[in-house]
């Protein structure tokens, strides 16, 4: 009882901390919203609403979430003028291709198999939505970098964490990922690969703050934190992580070809080749890498299978968003090869493709050519690059580490990081707009 008693004292502390920064300075609440993302474990120290839901109701990111759009509500009702601010964000190609894809989705609930689950994940992408258009709203520019510094300095905050895990198999949640030969560190995440993910976030982040930080001591700063980032990254021996962190690095020397990023690129590669050589299970996960994924390698092949079918059989709208894994159980169990393997999909196209059919991949290309056209508008807007340009790149490259990491371990559209990353992009050309009017 003392226990329940103690996490509703964290629960309302943490809601009065949210409500406070929410009045005096909701910029920050954006900022502290990508660095409780790595707090996964936050699910433990509130307490669970059993007759609401079976899975935990309150985490550090939902509260935070919620803070930030009570707030944008807030601003709205105390200044008028933001209405046409508002207008303007929703009058975008961005937020047009975003409500295509909940609208595609809300639509298919009148054929989905599952109706109730539907529901459910059209509450949520209006809720992330919501989420976009209020920070769109309420991020200020002076505020542009705080989201990497926070992201990065969490990061590398949890590489103590990282060792301690990795050297002595005591994980302080999620024990079981310790069990067997191979220890997967997770450290605060539900996931492997989603710490992986953040990591990768926290390099990116690294590289980009590096551009504006030139004195000697902070550069050298920046990059022994970096070699904290990687050899984290390494620890978490996420296969998926190492491809996603490659094919990063060859998009941020494309986007900003500029000296210092390709020195602290080759370095990065110096040191990844001394922490492969010197580990036998580093070596052991990427040189099995084109076997499959591990012990998921069966599943990851009757899912995509499933997926593929579900494609076939319903091409156009697909079975309704959020009604894969029931699809499966109910019509396609027949593909599953492993006895208690997975039935829901780790794979964001094969998902989309499946649930909301071409309708679904068309909205999705939708939203990436308007990322994509933000990102050559703040080029070719952004004179000096390091104004408005420099920081798109890194939001950019946020969403498409996101992006090619949910190939393997979904939670793509559910990350909120994704929907920072378009708000704050977003907001950046609407910046170097009013900049060239005046």
């Amino acid at each position: 009882m003392g226990f329940a008693f103690f996490k509703w004292g964290i629960l309302l502390i943490s809601i009065g901390i949210v409500v406070y920064l929410g009045l005096k300075k909701p910029n920050t609440l954006i900022s502290l919203l990508v660095g409780v993302v790595a707090l996964d474990i936050s699910e433990t120290w509130f307490p669970l609403l059993e007759k609401l839901s079976s899975q935990p109701v309150f985490t550090l990111a939902r509260i935070l979430s919620l803070g930030i759009i009570l707030s944008a509500l807030r601003r709205l009702w105390i200044e008028p003028k933001k209405y046409q601010n508002l207008k303007k964000i929703l009058n975008h190609f961005l937020s047009r291709a975003l409500m295509i894809y909940i609208t595609i989705g809300a639509f298919s609930i009148f054929y989905s198999i599952g109706r109730g689950l539907t529901v459910v994940e059209v509450v949520r992408l209006l809720t992330f939505f919501l989420l976009y258009l209020s920070i769109c709203l309420i991020a200020e520019r002076k505020y542009t970098l705080f989201p990497f510094r926070v992201v990065h300095w969490v990061g590398v905050a949890l590489v103590p964490l990282t060792l301690y895990e990795g050297m002595t198999k005591h994980f302080i949640w999620r024990g079981y990922l310790a069990v067997g030969e191979i220890a997967r560190v997770n450290s605060t995440f539900l996931d492997p690969n989603i710490f992986a993910r953040y990591l990768v976030l926290g390099i990116v982040a690294n590289l980009i703050l590096q551009i504006y930080n030139v004195e000697t001591w902070k550069r050298l700063t920046y990059f022994m934190s970096l070699l904290g980032l990687i050899g984290a990254l390494a620890i978490t021996l996420s296969r998926s992580g190492e491809v996603t962190l490659a094919i990063i690095l060859v998009f941020i020397l494309l986007l900003i070809p500029r000296k210092q990023i390709a020195q602290s690129i080759g370095l990065m590669g110096v040191i990844g080749s001394i922490i492969v050589a010197m580990s036998p299970t580093v070596q052991h996960r990427l040189l099995t890498f084109r076997e499959g994924l591990g012990a998921l390698d069966a599943q990851r092949k009757y899912l995509g299978k499933v997926a593929w079918a579900m494609f076939t059989d319903h091409p156009i709208f697909g079975v309704g968003l959020g009604g894969f894994e029931k699809m499966f159980k109910t019509y396609y169990i027949s593909y599953k090869t492993v006895a208690e393997g997975a039935t829901r999909s780790h794979t964001t196209l094969f998902t989309i493709a499946a649930e909301l059919g071409l309708l679904g991949l068309t909205a999705l290309a939708l939203i990436w050519f308007a990322l994509i056209q933000i990102l050559r508008s703040l080029r070719s807007l952004d004179q000096n690059r390091l104004d408005w340009y420099i920081p798109g790149v890194g939001y950019f490259l946020w969403i498409l580490t996101i992006f090619i990491s949910s190939q393997s371990e979904a939670r793509f559209f559910e990350d909120p990081v994704l929907w920072v990353s378009m708000g704050m992009i977003l907001r950046l050309l609407f910046g170097v707009e009013n900049d060239m009017k005046t």
